[in-house]
């Protein structure tokens, strides 16, 4: 780490050490306020009493995410919508919705708490904590269809809580918002839709509520009102919960999407610190590199989504770095976004011909900057994506996944840490193919690329290794750790239904792993995870076994 990320890092670090300072005292004067909530009753002038209490919220709701304690915005959002409820009613709320409204309180207490450990946690436990399960809602009358889709979601690691009122489902929204809702339209015992209940919701939130529909309609006026609602999958009884669970994890993705990395490359150190805080403001990382000559260094380590690329420099000019950057495969696809005061059309022209893609003229906006550096990063990462994923499953490819494989093990030899690699193939595949299809056999694939996306960590790296063979890579995780991780993915799998006809029927898989050795190579370790896995096929499938040195 440079001396200038350092400095920006303490700058984020005092700012959030002064907002928990504030936090320390704004939190017991809440608690006071809340408190005396118990007499709303009694008085004529209670909204008088409200109405501040529920700015309080508003402000912390808004900047609680910003400091990293994002369950305190939510908890806090969730009670100044309760409060907005309460000033649109005639008369004060009773005792019994007061203190429900307090017990939420005690949350944000104990969030508030738990935010000061979440802050001195090492960057390993800070990944279990991203990690935890998504927490989705359905709601849904028919008991089979529910107890299917549950059974299915919580297979694949979701925390899935299952509802058949809408009153049951509108009280646990307004306790806590889910990562996502499935609803039914059709609700025989109710008076609302599924689709009138949550358009009336979703104009409470400030950030809409992902929404997947479940309907025996299939009308164009259905999925327009689908549409209209926010609605962001439609789909047909009987559900394929196959489709349902990829919809369900690539509309999760695209909101838990790791930030876009951005590297600076400005000899203007105050500046480059400037543009670095506004982008990080943004969500996205910025990296400064104020010496040209550690470009490779900096490429390498940091692996930007774009390199940001000051125009005149001393010793080496913009277009000039840009070239150098081309010189190496790897990277003629990062974006490179020139930023320089120079405003002669020709000149600019002239620097985008060497190497660029991109020209802001200085002084630009910060809005303005990051627009354009969001667009060209969501662009090359949605490009590179394509090139190096596998279209069926959203894996790393064949010969990405071995070239991963090549630099977590020089990085294993490097660091000392183990490394593991796991070879799994679907059991029977071709039995799958042949009585119910192709496109049955695709569904199997894909949900068992679903399911290691969603139970594995950030830190492993998983592809589609050919046909219905996979590769994983698992960082810093020796044999008998991958051995349990495998078994719980195995498990899983196992368990998962599939359907073809109105019936189901379920899939294995086998697995072999092998871990780095010292002197190992790339080719070496797969060949180790494929003999292993051969031992497991050979020993009557369904089960996983480690590669045995032969004696």
């Amino acid at each position: 780490m440079t001396a200038d990320q350092s400095k920006l890092e303490q700058q984020l670090a005092k700012l959030h050490q002064q907002y928990m300072e504030r936090l320390k005292e704004d939190i017991p004067v809440l608690a006071s306020e809340v408190g005396a909530l118990v007499t709303l009753p009694a008085q004529s002038d209670w909204r008088a009493v409200i109405l501040p209490l529920k700015h309080k919220f508003h402000t912390l709701a808004g900047s609680a995410g910003t400091f990293g304690l994002p369950q305190l915005g939510k908890l806090a959002k969730n009670l100044e919508l309760q409060l907005k409820d309460w000033m649109a009613q005639e008369s004060a709320p009773d005792l019994a919705a007061i203190n429900s409204f307090m017990s939420i309180f005690q949350q944000v207490q104990y969030a508030h708490q738990s935010g000061h450990q979440v802050m001195n946690l090492t960057s390993a436990r800070l990944d279990l904590l991203n990690d935890q399960k998504a927490i989705i809602y359905v709601l849904e009358d028919d008991e089979e269809t529910a107890h299917h889709l549950t059974l299915t979601l919580a297979t694949f690691g979701y925390q899935v809580q299952s509802f058949k009122r809408i009153a049951e489902l509108d009280l646990a929204l307004k306790t806590k918002l889910p990562d996502a809702l499935i609803l039914d339209i059709s609700l025989p015992d109710e008076e609302q839709t599924g689709l009138e209940y949550i358009a009336g919701f979703q104009k409470t939130l400030v950030e809409a509520l992902p929404v997947l529909v479940l309907t025996s309609h299939n009308s164009f006026e259905h999925h327009l009102q689908a549409v209209r609602i926010g609605a962001r999958g439609y789909f047909v009884k009987p559900v394929n919960t196959t489709s349902l669970e990829a919809r369900l994890q690539r509309l999760l993705a695209v909101r838990r999407r790791e930030a876009f990395r951005v590297l600076i490359v400005d000899d203007d150190q105050l500046l480059a610190e400037h543009y670095a805080l506004v982008l990080q403001g943004a969500g996205l990382r910025a990296e400064i590199l104020l010496d040209p000559s550690q470009i490779y260094e900096g490429l390498n380590r940091f692996r930007p989504d774009v390199v940001l690329l000051d125009v005149l420099m001393p010793g080496c000019s913009g277009p000039e770095l840009a070239q150098l950057i081309r010189l190496q495969d790897e990277w003629l696809s990062v974006p490179i976004i020139y930023l320089s005061s120079e405003t002669d059309g020709e000149r600019q022209l002239a620097a985008l011909v060497k190497g660029g893609d991109d020209f802001l003229t200085k002084p630009i906006t910060d809005t303005a900057l990051i627009v354009a550096v969001f667009a060209r990063a969501q662009r090359a990462r949605q490009l590179a994506d394509m090139m190096t994923k596998d279209s069926l499953t959203g894996l790393l490819q064949h010969a990405r996944v071995k070239e991963r494989l090549s630099h977590e093990l020089q990085r294993s030899e490097r660091t000392g840490e183990p490394l593991s690699v796991v070879m799994l193939d679907i059991d029977h595949f071709k039995k799958v193919n042949d009585n119910y299809g192709h496109l049955i056999g695709d569904q199997v694939i894909s949900s068992l690329a679903n399911l290691l996306k969603q139970q594995l960590r950030k830190t492993d790296i998983i592809g589609r290794y050919g046909g219905e063979e996979f590769l994983l890579i698992l960082p810093d995780c020796n044999q008998q750790q991958a051995f349990g991780l495998v078994e719980q993915l195995r498990q899983s799998f196992a368990s998962l239904p599939f359907s073809f006809d109105y019936q189901n029927f379920h899939c294995t898989f086998s697995a072999g792993i092998s871990q780095a050795k010292g002197a190992d190579d790339t080719e070496q370790l797969i060949d180790q995870a494929d003999k292993a896995l051969y031992s497991s096929k050979h020993a009557g499938r369904n089960q996983t076994q480690f590669y045995q040195q032969p004696s």
